[in-house]
């Protein structure tokens, strides 16, 4: 029945997005979710060996996670369907997906489904679709909305932008109030291929992978390069008409099994409360939090004191990549100082002498960020130094004109 109702909507989306945008109309301060929240792969893994879902939803509570995001399906697979280990779960922990959004809403921890998106209707040859499966999500009584997990297939799939479109169309005419995110790429300009435009237009929140562990690098220069190309683009896109697809920010920050470097999460919840003022943050994922210090740091952020305290004091001196680079007419550069003091930030020629002085003054404890402007210096190669507490750290940057 459902493949026949798609084929009646379909003339009903042709419609709806001749008349009327076709984004998502929330307010940065209206959003359904905001605050801390983390990605839940499998749910049933993070209540297994002797764990219960009570004890799941106590730990996430006393972290002050307001929002979970749960897999539930991966491209045309359904996992809240009879046979999957999903469904089977639920049944057995509170008789239904249902019930289990109960519980969870019952301790004040909303519960969002995500799913993996490829592009193609049935990547797994079942019957239904890939829209079904994002449908049907949206269907399951007391859910607060769906994130598209948006990755590698779209960058290089021919007809993205047509795919991304129709995906999304599709789940505005049967959910036309519903909540839905994006989760994709953290750098667009690394990924200009990306149908961008095609789904922001229609959802409400980005939420960029922000893995800093994942590349290697650090948060500091993670989130700057993740800012600064989101603003570029954001602009470019809004320049060039299409004001929709600027969307509120909410980063995954990066807590693998891996141990982060102490401080990580802190400084990544910190910077994008109180440097970026986004509305809310998740970390990729509860089952690969391992290490108790991660939990620690998680807990005691996104609050006003642990906030203003991480921002007083981060935990060390670090020299951001600038962006963009190669660059013309100008550049961002970013760095943190964890310690009141004289602080210099000077550009060099090839061939050491002083281009440019950008920063010389006693700062205090912080994140900063200075604009680097070279409409009087010729293309080239070029080197940036930044000098702060017995601290230096010297990256290159090119000119391209």
């Amino acid at each position: 029945m459902r493949k026949s109702l798609l084929s009646i909507f379909a003339a009903v989306v042709m419609t709806v997005a001749s008349m009327a945008p076709s984004g998502a109309c929330y307010a940065k301060d209206s959003l359904p979710i905001g605050g801390k929240g983390i990605f839940i792969w499998q749910l049933y893994s993070a209540t297994g060996s002797g764990k219960s879902l009570s004890a799941t939803i106590t730990k996430l509570k006393s972290n002050g996670i307001s929002w979970v995001v749960i897999k539930m399906g991966d491209g045309d697979s359904y996992y809240n369907q009879s046979g999957k280990s999903l469904y089977t779960w639920a049944a057995a922990n509170g008789g239904s997906m249902d019930s289990v959004i109960s519980m969870f809403h019952s301790s004040g921890i909303k519960v969002l489904a995500f799913q993996y998106v490829y592009g193609v209707p049935h990547y797994w040859l079942n019957t239904w679709s890939e829209t079904d499966v994002a449908n049907w999500i949206l269907d399951v009584k007391g859910i607060d909305g769906l994130v598209i997990d948006a990755e590698i297939e779209y960058d290089v799939l021919a007809n993205r932008v047509a795919a991304a479109r129709s995906y999304c169309d599709s789940i505005r005419a049967h959910h036309p109030n519903g909540f839905v995110a994006l989760t994709a790429w953290s750098r667009p300009s690394s990924h200009s291929s990306f149908p961008w435009v095609s789904f922001l237009d229609r959802v409400a929140v980005n939420m960029p992978q922000a893995y800093w562990g994942a590349r290697p690098t650090t948060v500091l220069n993670e989130l700057n390069l993740m800012s600064t190309q989101f603003t570029a683009s954001t602009n470019t896109w809004v320049s060039q008409g299409d004001s929709a697809a600027a969307k509120p920010i909410m980063p995954i920050g990066d807590a693998y099994s891996k141990p982060d470097a102490a401080g990580d999460i802190t400084s990544f919840c910190s910077m994008c409360q109180v440097t970026y003022k986004y509305p809310g943050v998740s970390l990729w994922e509860y089952n690969q939090v391992v290490y108790p210090f991660i939990w620690d740091e998680y807990a005691a952020a996104w609050n006003t004191t642990s906030v203003s305290r991480t921002q007083e004091h981060p935990t060390q001196y670090a020299l951001s990549q600038n962006y963009p680079n190669p660059f013309n007419p100008s550049t961002n550069i970013a760095y943190q100082v964890p310690a009141a003091g004289r602080v210099t930030l000077k550009v060099f020629d090839v061939v050491g002498r002083v281009i440019a002085t950008l920063v010389d003054e006693r700062k205090e404890s912080g994140n900063y960020a200075v604009q680097f402007n070279t409409s009087s210096i010729a293309s080239g190669i070029y080197f940036y130094t930044l000098n702060a507490g017995g601290f230096v750290e010297t990256k290159k940057m090119t000119v391209a004109k």
